[in-house]
């Protein structure tokens, strides 16, 4: 048995949708299951409906374009199932709307965050399982909200491995030996009052290394629209290259530091059960794309990872006090507080300084209670580069380093870390 994961940049349009059904297939008769994200920038755009909800601004016309632009999917996808797929979309703009009239003093910000945004898996899928029906294949949809459970905590929610081996096991097997091909949603969960939970932004990757794990697949192939682990973006580094393999270690630390091509929770079940991750290339299947497992030699070629939308926190004390335990005590107990992590974090005598993502929402509410305790100064936006395995030379994309100041940074064995204030330079 095999997983496919197909991220939002492989469904984005009808065009995108109709080059599944070759992958399937291909796959024929042998089990498969296939998990998908949200259509295109779905996600992003049920986002900014949230922010605006948080903020008290108006998003109808935001909710309009979301269901245009699925509305549209459907127009030039679908034929007999069309009227079917309408109706999915009328309940799922539906069911946004009375999430939204709920008020934010009756719900946690996290909780409305996940129900928010768990629609765009929902519906991507409902529609992808419409056309893959009116192609003849032996399908089964699957809210794998009944599959993956949860612990405490609505974002970033830490998976419940008994449970979910569990029911995985009873929801999906069955259906599988009945050789047909189970389509469901990353991303989402649920706990154990049913409530939907998600896995951290780009959790579809992790959601198809849970699935891989507890099922004992063959492999997780990830369908990207990059020929494979490269050792930086080809979209900002015009000299990026392409691995062919990387080891499990490799490929955790760059996710840890932030390359965005797979999830950082993505490789440690894989690891754990020996299960092989293959990258590959959506728009070239036959290309062989990178494999990650066991057994290969480390890493030569310097890796660069850029982050952008970070913010850049200092932190500090009245009249030069030491910035000791117990402060970095109360700061991480803040960040936890929040489910934010330090991408980067230097301690000085008297000050700490922390990049790390700038959600909009939640930084104010992190920099408030900061502010209780510390002198606070704050940068945003500002980029983060990482350099793993660094060496002397440059690629050309980044001879402005050597002209540019930096606001931070941090040089360790084998890791330069920097942060930029202008990130419209990168």
């Amino acid at each position: 048995m095999k997983v496919f994961k197909f991220g939002g940049a492989c469904i984005q349009n009808s065009e995108t949708v109709r080059r599944l059904e070759p992958f399937i297939s291909a796959e024929q008769p042998r089990p498969l299951v296939i998990v998908v994200s949200a259509m295109g920038k779905t996600t992003r755009g049920l986002e900014k409906i949230f922010l605006q909800k948080v903020n008290d601004q108006p998003y109808s016309e935001a909710i309009q374009c979301l269901h245009q632009f699925h509305q549209e999917i459907i127009d030039k996808l679908l034929l007999n199932a069309r009227q079917e797929a309408y109706r999915v979309l009328a309940r799922w703009e539906k069911q946004l709307i009375t999430t939204l009239a709920v008020s934010t003093a009756d719900t946690s910000l996290d909780a409305l965050y996940s129900r928010i945004v768990a629609g765009g898996e929902l519906l991507a899928s409902a529609l992808i399982y419409h056309y893959l029906r009116e192609q003849d294949v032996a399908c089964a949809w699957l809210d794998v909200r009944k599959c993956i459970k949860t612990h405490s905590g609505f974002c970033n929610a830490k998976i419940d491995w008994v449970a979910t081996q569990h029911l995985a096991k009873k929801h999906i097997t069955p259906l599988l030996a009945q050789k047909k091909v189970v389509l469901t949603q990353g991303f989402i969960g649920s706990n154990n009052t049913e409530e939907t939970t998600t896995l951290g932004k780009e959790g579809s990757d992790f959601t198809g290394a849970i699935l891989a794990s507890v099922l004992s697949a063959q492999s997780l192939t990830i369908w990207k629209d990059v020929p494979g682990i490269m050792n930086a973006d080809p979209k900002l580094f015009k000299e990026a290259i392409k691995f062919d393999h990387i080891s499990y270690k490799e490929m955790a630390e760059m996710a840890f530091y932030g390359a965005k091509v797979v999830h950082p929770n993505t490789i440690q079940p894989l690891a754990t059960h020996n299960i092989p991750l293959y990258v590959k290339p959506f728009y070239h299947p036959h290309e062989t794309g990178t494999k990650i497992a066991n057994g290969f030699t480390p890493v030569q070629h310097p890796i660069y990872i850029l982050q952008k939308n970070q913010g850049l926190v200092q932190l500090s004390l009245n009249d030069l006090k030491f910035f000791d335990e117990a402060c970095l005590e109360e700061v991480f107990h803040q960040l936890t507080q929040q489910n934010m992590r330090a991408d980067m974090l230097e301690r000085r005598a008297c000050t700490l300084s922390i990049c790390l993502n700038a959600d909009p929402y939640k930084i104010k509410i992190l920099l408030a209670a900061l502010a209780q305790k510390f002198k606070v100064c704050y940068h945003a936006p500002v980029s983060l580069l990482t350099i793993m395995h660094q060496d002397d030379r440059l690629p050309k994309t980044l001879t402005w380093l050597q002209q540019k100041i930096p606001l931070l940074t941090q040089q360790r064995t084998g890791i330069y870390q920097a942060v930029f204030r202008h990130e419209e330079e990168l």
